[in-house]
């Protein structure tokens, strides 16, 4: 069966870069790979721009939009009393303004204006990772996600719910309990200055650097991760690119691999 390899750490710290590398070193080596990189849309497990819509309400969109109805049933993610539907591919919209403005209005992850309970949350997320886990192809080798475990989860809760570092921490181990049939792998990349890392990865997407806000919230994050990583992942890898340098690091998660 796959091997799953998570890849976190903090903003600004190059896990896209060390996803794109790892996929492209273990294809080199004759393994099959499927790799998952931030705002992905394919992504199995990890969701953008995706409305939470309850099964009664699901059937009303489609009733209501009967033109559409194909196109909703082709990008819903089935998640028990709900299903989960994206409406954005990149930044290409998915249906018309005002199908698009009725699904914005059910966002399920990024700043929702009306966010389910956290309960719910965490349950919905499980019914689509333990679907995940029965259904992995298994001629895959290896599945590589993009802070699909502490990254996006987390900012959501923290964000959404001002969530604690328990409550997050227990929202992890839930989703690592769903992972059954297939093993797990996570790769925590790490600077000592996380301000430092986070203006440097800003130059370099040329993008404003960021205020005192923004970093304040990202070594907060740090904080959040190192408990969660404490208390729910066991066997997770830290990796110091302050000490090592990403060619390093990448070395050693090929060799933990």
């Amino acid at each position: 069966m796959p091997e799953i390899v998570f890849i976190e750490g903090v903003s600004g710290v190059g896990k896209t870069t060390t996803v794109k590398a790892l996929h492209a070193r273990l294809r080199a080596r004759g393994y099959a790979v499927k790799s998952y990189v931030e705002f992905d849309f394919q992504n199995p497990i990890d969701f953008y721009c995706t409305a939470y819509i309850p099964q009664e309400r699901y059937r009303e969109l489609c009733q209501s939009y009967p033109q559409q109805a194909g196109q909703i049933k082709r990008y819903s993610i089935y998640a028990g009393e709900a299903m989960l539907v994206r409406y954005f591919d990149g930044d290409r919209q998915l249906f018309p303004k005002r199908l698009m403005g009725e699904l914005g209005e059910m966002e399920f992850c990024y700043a929702p204006p009306h966010p389910v309970p956290l309960a719910e949350y965490t349950r919905t997320y499980k019914t689509v990772w333990e679907n995940f886990d029965r259904s992995a192809d298994g001629a895959v080798d290896y599945y590589i996600f993009d802070g699909s475990l502490l990254h996006h989860p987390l900012n959501d809760m923290i964000r959404n719910y001002d969530a604690s570092m328990e409550q997050t921490a227990a929202h992890v181990g839930v989703l690592l309990q769903c992972l059954r049939r297939v093993g797990a792998s996570v790769f925590y990349l790490f600077t000592e200055d996380v301000g430092a890392q986070l203006r440097l990865a800003r130059q370099n997407r040329r993008q404003a650097p960021p205020d005192s806000g923004a970093v304040a919230f990202w070594e907060k994050r740090r904080e959040y991760d190192e408990y969660v990583l404490d208390r729910s992942v066991p066997g997770n890898c830290r990796m110091d690119l302050t000490r090592y340098g990403h060619a390093a690091v990448l070395d050693r998660i090929l060799a933990a691999l």
